[in-house]
């Protein structure tokens, strides 16, 4: 209910003890004298609701009844020393906040304000939920919950947890923050904790085995999707917070080597996500996947654990495509028609290889429709949209070189098959986002468990998005997706996406009048390709 005396704002530990706080933030010297540590301070909701017992409740409307009967008063009973009732208030900020049973299970706002109101939660210091909340985000992330199960002390993962819950239910309440001085408290305290957690992993790395370590693997992991929230992703800037902590992950992999893959207590589980976020960082970037890639792949196709087959694939895929992409920006960075020439052959077999491998895997698997991941299946789409877009851009270029033996019918079948094909995995992505995000479910009941398939969207409607081959419609159903999963399911990183400068030289971005054609749309598919 509204609180209409006046909180005090001392941490939780000084009003128990019921001494003087000097407030300093994050953690108060008062506890910090004394050895203890300061469990913060109230949330903003705290100072402006006081914590309801039922009871209570009762019998302090039944008096406040008797005395308006008393005095003849006829003010409504929604109203009290001018205050809304609870309910008007556990509106604005308490809709998207994330309170916890005994059970530690999150709950999220469903439309019944009463059951918001859990005096032991209220009680709680916030980051009592944040581990709860963290592996509610990634409910479905077997890993993560085993190694939270095996490590409860103090460390690198716990400092994560608090990082990652915080800043996900500051982004989603945002908008609704009560002043200034209570975002940039959030802010000093989500630096304090972005410390610590940074801290905590560099002093485990310098460890014999740290790099063996899977909370060290998780807590890492788990900062690289800490920089979506904040979104401070820049595909221009390889210094920027998340390709350091993807560069990250991909040394504590390199450092493992593959015996580790081939451990029987799933020594690899931990494997799929890391390397998964290294791959977005070489589509992003158009540079090659780590060349320790086709070792660890002829490892786990030696040693096949169930469900792993389509993620293998689908990385040997990315692979091969973020080899040929990368090969031909070099040649088109540098204008080098007869290195484009002499490569085309090699280039081209290369994407038409790893196409038909795809296609033959999934022709092979009748059920593929139900079972292939939809994760992994956006990335292999969004890595198509990305590929062939690059290849059409090669087939333009070379249509500027006089002396090149291939010939112009040839470039212009395959820049007419790379823009279908382009378009043809930028509608499929789009689809999977309309069956993903369901906008009405989610605004009836905005469970964190959303989340973690909003973040997994963020690289294929970038890939949408961004490409100038998609479709117009395609751009704007992307565009809608990423602005809900911005300001609805608080990724900052889907507000951020912004084209990069043309890395293309001008003959890449036009082909030849000669060989354009108006009514490429119609053509039909030469390769029938899935």
């Amino acid at each position: 209910m509204p609180n209409v005396g006046k909180p005090s704002k001392d941490c939780h530990l000084c009003r128990s003890r019921r001494v003087k706080c000097d407030l300093t933030r994050p953690a108060c010297n008062r506890c910090i004298k004394y050895g203890a540590e300061c469990p913060g301070y109230r949330d903003q909701q705290e100072l402006v609701f006081r914590n309801v017992n039922p009871t209570n409740l009762k019998k302090r409307k039944k008096r406040s009844q008797q005395d308006r009967t008393r005095q003849g008063s006829t003010a409504s009973p929604t109203t009290t020393a001018g205050h809304s009732t609870p309910s008007a208030f556990l509106g604005d900020d308490f809709e998207n906040s994330l309170l916890l049973s005994n059970s530690s299970d999150v709950i999220p706002f469903s439309g019944d304000r009463t059951a918001l109101i859990l005096p032991q939660s209220l009680n709680q210091h916030w980051t009592a939920h944040s581990i709860p909340i963290l592996l509610n985000v990634y409910s479905t992330l077997d890993f993560l919950h085993d190694i939270y199960r095996e490590n409860t002390e103090n460390g690198p993962l716990v400092w994560a947890a608090h990082l990652f819950s915080r800043t996900y239910v500051t982004n989603i309440r945002h908008s609704t923050a009560m002043n200034k001085d209570s975002v940039t408290e959030t802010d000093k305290e989500l630096g304090s904790y972005l410390g610590k957690t940074l801290s905590s992993v560099n002093i485990a790395l310098k460890t014999p085995n740290g790099a063996f370590r899977d909370d060290v693997l998780a807590t890492v992991w788990i900062l690289s999707n800490y920089e979506l929230l904040m979104g401070s992703i820049g595909r221009s800037e390889p210094m920027s917070p998340w390709h350091v902590h993807t560069r990250g992950l991909y040394s504590i992999l390199k450092t493992r080597g593959s015996d580790w893959l081939r451990r029987e207590n799933n020594g690899r589980a931990g494997f799929w996500p890391a390397y998964n976020m290294v791959q977005v960082q070489c589509l992003l970037t158009s540079t090659e996947c780590p060349p320790e890639s086709q070792e660890w792949f002829r490892v786990i196709e030696e040693t096949m654990q169930p469900g792993e087959i389509i993620g293998l694939k689908v990385s040997i895929f990315i692979a091969q495509v973020a080899h040929v992409q990368a090969r031909i920006l070099t040649i088109l960075r540098g204008r080098n028609f007869i290195a484009a020439s002499a490569e085309y052959h090699a280039l081209v077999g290369v994407m038409s290889e790893a196409e038909d491998d795809m296609r033959a895997f999934y022709m092979s698997r009748p059920s593929s429709g139900t079972d292939f991941d939809p994760y992994m299946r956006n990335m292999y789409a969004s890595t198509c949209v990305k590929g062939y877009h690059i290849l059409m851009a090669f087939s333009n270029f070379l249509t500027h070189h006089i002396a090149s033996p291939i010939p112009l019918s040839t470039l212009k079948a395959l820049r007419i098959r790379c823009i279908q094909l382009v378009r043809k995995f930028a509608q499929e992505i789009v689809d999977s986002t309309e069956r993903t995000l369901n906008y009405k479910t989610f605004s009836n009941n905005p469970s964190p468990r959303v989340l973690f398939d909003a973040l997994k969207l963020i690289w294929p409607l970038t890939a949408v998005y961004l490409i100038p081959t998609t479709l117009p419609e395609q751009k704007d159903m992307a565009e809608k997706s990423l602005r809900f999963i911005g300001r609805e399911l608080g990724v900052r990183q889907a507000l951020k996406v912004y084209p990069e400068a043309n890395p293309f030289p001008d003959e890449a971005n036009e082909p030849l009048d000669l060989i354009k054609d108006e009514d490429y749309e119609e053509v039909p598919n030469p390769t029938g390709l899935m």
